[in-house]
């Protein structure tokens, strides 16, 4: 009788230690489980951007881009969130990027909610935070777009010069007109 009670008492002590274990180990799963999710929120993948000039700061490196950007993909690849890292991303949204320069003015201009003149494109990651930083890099190309389609800009630049010439004329007729209306 007195072994059937001490191989009781070591049963009933192995339940209790493994029960302990899977519940310990359960409380572990879960606080880790939440930090992933809390580090996975600030942990942002690369992520590239194309921004016209007309949507940031150039000088004011802090200030972010207003608008939508013309193209943006998630890469869907962490980098170290370091100096390294981040010029890691840059380089692999480079080469993302480049795939769409052949046909980047019917891109930009059909993707963009406003006309444009003479803006360059540049490109901006994300990395980690989700803050859009500015890689300075650019393909050096204005664009100009007038209702969501592609235009040359120097046919622009003179639809322009049109308008302020009939602007201008209009504005000195009707300010003619008000001073022989007052003379009178």
């Amino acid at each position: 009788m007195h072994c059937i009670w001490k191989s009781f008492g070591f049963l009933v002590f192995l339940i209790i230690v493994a029960f302990g274990r899977t519940s310990a180990s359960g409380k572990y799963s879960r606080f880790r489980l939440a930090d992933v999710q809390r580090n996975s929120a600030s942990n942002v993948p690369c992520t590239c951007a194309i921004f016209l000039t007309g949507q940031f700061n150039r000088f004011n490196r802090t200030e972010q881009p207003k608008g939508n950007p013309g193209i943006q993909l998630e890469l869907m690849q962490h980098f170290p969130c370091t100096t390294s890292g981040n010029k890691q991303c840059a380089n692999k949204c480079l080469d993302s990027i480049v795939k769409h320069l052949p046909n980047s003015q019917n891109v930009i201009c059909a993707t963009i909610d406003r006309d444009c003149f003479r803006e360059r494109a540049y490109l901006f990651y994300q990395n980690c935070a989700p803050r859009w930083v500015n890689s300075n890099l650019s393909a050096g190309k204005e664009f100009c777009c007038q209702n969501d389609k592609p235009m040359r800009c120097s046919l622009m630049a003179e639809l322009i010069r049109q308008s302020l010439r009939e602007n201008n004329t209009n504005t000195t007729s009707t300010s003619s007109d008000e001073q022989s209306v007052s003379n009178r």
